[in-house]
C-alpha cells in the first residue's frame, strides 16, 4: 500500500474555501479578507522523479499513473478546502467531491496506499509523495505549472493546523468511508486539532464514523527524538506503534485474528520504504514500536520477513556493515544484544533466499565468526568444510598420500581418492597446480603400473575427466598469465582424454595467439590420444582458419603413425586450399608426417602465388633434403637476379637457408658449396672502387648464406668468407665469425 503523509512547520495558517473565481481566507483573529484572483493558465510540467534504465513501455506506464496521482491530488486538496465551507450535503460540497473516490482507485492496481510528506526545505515547506509510484514525488514538480505553486503551500498550511505530521490513505475504502474521510478532515470544529483534547475529539469522530482505513501521526507522537536516526525511519516506527494501539477497534470492526490484525498494520507502515539504509534503522530500533501486546522480537521477525529480496540483500550488507563496528566498541549494552540477536534472524532470512548475493553474504557473516556452520546452507557448508580438508591437506600432504598408496581395502582407496577429487576444485581455485598434479600422476601410476586398486584408480580419473576439473582448468588457462598456463599444461596432459575438448574450445575461442600456443603445447604433449578428435575437426571443416592452423600444427607435432594414413590424405586437400594460411601449414605437417612422401607437393608449391607458402615449400625441400627442389631453386634464383625485388629478396634469403640444411647436395656438377662460394664472389664482396656494383646481396641473403656455409662448407670456404668479412662491417660480421669458427670445428683450423 501507499500511504500519505504530511509534516508542517508551525506558522499562520488560513482556513481557504473557494467559490466560483474568488478565494477566502479566515484567520483565528477573525480577519476576513476576499481578493480576487486570476485563475492560472494550466500548463504541462516536466515529468521527474521516474527511474532511469527503464524499458520504454514501463516509462510511459508510471508517467500515465504520475499524471493520475497529480489529477487526484489537486482535486483532493480542492475537496478539502471547499467542504469546509459548506455542509456534507450542500450541493457544492458534494459537487466538490464528485468523481473524487473514482480518482482514487485509479491509482491502484492492487490493494497499497498513498503517503505524502510535508518538509521544510529551503525556509518553506514541500509535500512529498510516496507509495504509488517507485521513487518519491515532489507534489509542486508534478503538478501543471501554476497549480503546484497555488495549491501545495495551502495544503501544507491546512494541514499544519491539524499538527499533523503523517496522514495515510489506504486504497481498500469503501466510497462511504472516503467520502466521510474527507468530510470529517473538512468539517470547521476539527479543522484545528493542536490541542490534546481536539486530537483526542478527532480520533474519536473518525472510530465513531468507521473511518480505519487512514493512519496519521501528530506531530507530539514522533518517538524518541534523542535517537539518532533518520526521520523517515522514525516517522514509520511512529506509525507502527500507534497503529499497533488500534488493534482492539480492528478486531471489533473486521472480526481477525490479532496476530493478523498485527501483521498486516506492519506491512502497511513498510510498504511505502524502499530504501535498505531506512529499512536498517528501522530494524534496529524496532524496540520503540514494541509494547506489551506486541512484544520486540514479533515486530523484529515481521520487518525482516517484509523485504523483497533485493532489499534483503543491501539491508542486511549495510546491517553487517554497522554491527561489526558495534562489536568494536566492546560496550556489551542492550543495544549490542539486540544486535547479536538480529544477526541470527538475518541469516536465517538469508539462507531461506538462496540467491548468489544472498548465500555471498552469508558466507561473510560466517568468516566474520557471526554464525557457525550450521546456519549456512547446505552447499556453503560444503565448501566450508572442504576448505578446511584442503587447508588440512596442504599441511599434512605427504601423510594424504602415504594412506592412498598403502589403502589395503578398495573403501578405504575410494576414501582417499575422493577426497582427493573433492579438493582438486578447491587447489585450482587457489592455483596449487603442483599439488593437484601430483594428485593426477598419483592415480595415473597406480593405473599404468597395475596396483592392487589400478582399475579403481582408472574409474577415478575417468571421472575426474568428464566431470567440472577441465573446465575449471580451462577458465584458469584463459584467464591466467603465462606462468599458471605453462604450470595447467602438464595438467592437461595427465587428464588425457578428459582435457582435449576444453582445449579444443580454447583454441575455438580464444583471440590471444600465447593461450592457442599453450593450448597447442598441452594436446602435444597429451600425444596421440588427441589424434582422433583433432582428425574429426579437420574432417568436419567447422573450424576457422586460424583454429584449423593450430590443429594442423599439433599434429605435426604428435606423429601419430596410428592416423598417419587419413591424417595424409586430409593434408593433401589442405595443401590446395583457397586460404593460403591453411595451404603453408598443410605443407608444413604433411612434411612431418610423410617426409620425402610430399616431395611433388613441395615442388609445385614453389609456384604457388602466396609468397609465404612457396617459403614454406622451400623449406620443405632443403630439410628432405631434395636434390629436385634445390635444382628447381637454383632456376628460381636466376629469374630473381635478372627481375630483382623487394619480395624476392625475402624468397632469395629462404633459399640459401633452404641450401644450407639440404646438405652439400652436388647439382649439375657443382656442389652447394661451390654454388655458394660464387654468389659471395660475384655478389658478395665489395670491390675496390665499386660504387655501381650491380645486384649485391643484401644483409639477410649474406647472412643465411653464411648460416648455410657453416653447416656444409668446407676449407674452400674459408677464404672466401675471410675476404667478405673484409669488405664489410656491421651486423653481418658476427655472422661470418661464426660460419668460420664452425668450419673449423668442423674440418680443422686453416693455416694462415
Amino acid at each position: 500500500m501507499n500511504a500519505f503523509v504530511i509534516v508542517f512547520q508551525n506558522s499562520r495558517i488560513p482556513i481557504l474555501t473557494t467559490r466560483a473565481d474568488s478565494v477566502t481566507f479566515k484567520y483565528k483573529e477573525d480577519f476576513m479578507v476576499t481578493p480576487k484572483i486570476i485563475p492560472p493558465i494550466p500548463q504541462k510540467k516536466g515529468l521527474e522523479g521516474i527511474p532511469e534504465g527503464l524499458p520504454p513501455e514501463e516509462v510511459e506506464r508510471l508517467q500515465k499513473l504520475q499524471s493520475r496521482l497529480s489529477d487526484f491530488v489537486l482535486h483532493l486538496i480542492q475537496a478539502f478546502l471547499r467542504t469546509g465551507y459548506y455542509t456534507p450535503e450542500h450541493p457544492e460540497s458534494k459537487k466538490a467531491k464528485e468523481g473524487l473516490y473514482q480518482l482514487f482507485k485509479k491509482l491502484f492496481e492492487g490493494e497499497d496506499e498513498l503517503t505524502f510528506l510535508v518538509r521544510e526545505e529551503q525556509e518553506k515547506q514541500e509535500i512529498f509523495a510516496e507509495g504509488i509510484l517507485p521513487e518519491t514525488q515532489r507534489l509542486s514538480r508534478i503538478m501543471m505549472k501554476g497549480m503546484g505553486e497555488l495549491y501545495v503551500p495551502r495544503f501544507a498550511k491546512y494541514l499544519e493546523r491539524k499538527d499533523l505530521i503523517s496522514l495515510t490513505l489506504k486504497s481498500r475504502m469503501a466510497q462511504a468511508e472516503f467520502t466521510q474521510f474527507v468530510d470529517i478532515m473538512s468539517e470547521p470544529s476539527l479543522v484545528d486539532t493542536r490541542r490534546k483534547q481536539d486530537k483526542d475529539r478527532f480520533a474519536q469522530v473518525l472510530y465513531s464514523r468507521g473511518i480505519f482505513n487512514i493512519s496519521y501521526i501528530f506531530n507530539e507522537e514522533l518517538l524518541s527524538p534523542e535517537r539518532e536516526m533518520p526521520w523517515r525511519a522514525r516517522l514509520t516506527l511512529s506509525r507502527m506503534r500507534k497503529d499497533l494501539k488500534m488493534i482492539p477497534h480492528f478486531q471489533k470492526m473486521l472480526g481477525q485474528e490479532i496476530h493478523d490484525i498485527q501483521k498486516n498494520l506492519l506491512r502497511d507502515a513498510l510498504r511505502p520504504i524502499r530504501q535498505s539504509d531506512l529499512l536498517c534503522a528501522i530494524l534496529r530500533n524496532s524496540d520503540l514500536a514494541s509494547s506489551s501486546d506486541s512484544r520486540e522480537e514479533f515486530i523484529e521477525n515481521e520487518i525482516l520477513s517484509f523485504p523483497q529480496k533485493q532489499y534483503l540483500w543491501s539491508t542486511s550488507k549495510i546491517f553487517l556493515r554497522e554491527h561489526l563496528a558495534l562489536k568494536q566498541l566492546q560496550k556489551e549494552d542492550l543495544y549490542e544484544k539486540k544486535s547479536d540477536r538480529l544477526v541470527k534472524k538475518i541469516c536465517h532470512r538469508l539462507k531461506e533466499t538462496e540467491t548468489k548475493e544472498a548465500v555471498d553474504l552469508l558466507e561473510e557473516f560466517f568468516r566474520q565468526g557471526l554464525i557457525d556452520l550450521e546456519g549456512l546452507t547446505p552447499e556453503l557448508k560444503d565448501k566450508i568444510l572442504l576448505e578446511r580438508l584442503t587447508d588440512k591437506f596442504l599441511n599434512y600432504t605427504d601423510q594424504f598420500f602415504q594412506q592412498l598408496d598403502h589403502a589395503k581395502e578398495k573403501e578405504k582407496f575410494l576414501d582417499v581418492a575422493h577426497s582427493f577429487v573433492q579438493m582438486i576444485p578447491e587447489l585450482i581455485r587457489r592455483d596449487r597446480y603442483p599439488e593437484t598434479l601430483r594428485i593426477l600422476e598419483t592415480l595415473r601410476h597406480h593405473f599404468h603400473q597395475k596396483t592392487m586398486w589400478a582399475l579403481l584408480a582408472g574409474q577415478v580419473m575417468e571421472d575426474i575427466g568428464q566431470g567440472s576439473i577441465p573446465l575449471l582448468l580451462k577458465e584458469k588457462f584463459l584467464a591466467g598469465k603465462k606462468e599458471s598456463r605453462t604450470a595447467i599444461i602438464p595438467i592437461f596432459a595427465s587428464l588425457e582424454i578428459g582435457a582435449i575438448l576444453p582445449l579444443l574450445s580454447i583454441l575455438k575461442s580464444s583471440e590471444d595467439q600465447w593461450v592457442r600456443k599453450n593450448a597447442c603445447e598441452a594436446l602435444i604433449q597429451i600425444g596421440p590420444v588427441a589424434a582422433a578428435h583433432l582428425l574429426k575437426e579437420l574432417e568436419e571443416q567447422q573450424i576457422s582458419a586460424e583454429t584449423t592452423c593450430d590443429i594442423l600444427r599439433v599434429l605435426g607435432e604428435i606423429k601419430s603413425g596410428q592416423w598417419k594414413t587419413p591424417l595424409m590424405k586430409v593434408l593433401r586437400r589442405y595443401t590446395s586450399h583457397e586460404h593460403p594460411k591453411l595451404r603453408e601449414q598443410g605443407i608444413h605437417t604433411l612434411f612431418q608426417i610423410g617426409g620425402s612422401e610430399g616431395e611433388e607437393i613441395f615442388l609445385s608449391s614453389l609456384d604457388d602465388p602466396d609468397l609465404e607458402v612457396r617459403k614454406r615449400a622451400m623449406w620443405c625441400l632443403g630439410m628432405m633434403r631434395s636434390a629436385k627442389g634445390v635444382e628447381k631453386m637454383l632456376g628460381i634464383l636466376k629469374h630473381i637476379f635478372d627481375a630483382p625485388s623487394p619480395q624476392m629478396e625475402q624468397l632469395e634469403t629462404q633459399i640459401y637457408h633452404a641450401f644450407g640444411t639440404s646438405g652439400n647436395l652436388t647439382i649439375e656438377g657443382k656442389t652447394v658449396e661451390q654454388i655458394l662460394i660464387e654468389i659471395i664472389e660475384k655478389r658478395g664482396i665489395k670491390r675496390l672502387g665499386g660504387l655501381f656494383q650491380k645486384n649485391l646481396l643484401t644483409d639477410a641473403a649474406l647472412g643465411a648464406i653464411c648460416d648455410a656455409l657453416g653447416k656444409v662448407g668446407t676449407k674452400e670456404s674459408i677464404k672466401v668468407l675471410t675476404q667478405l668479412q673484409k669488405s664489410r662491417e656491421g651486423p653481418l660480421i658476427p655472422k661470418v665469425k661464426e660460419a668460420l669458427k664452425k668450419i673449423e670445428e668442423r674440418t680443422g683450423p686453416s693455416k694462415t
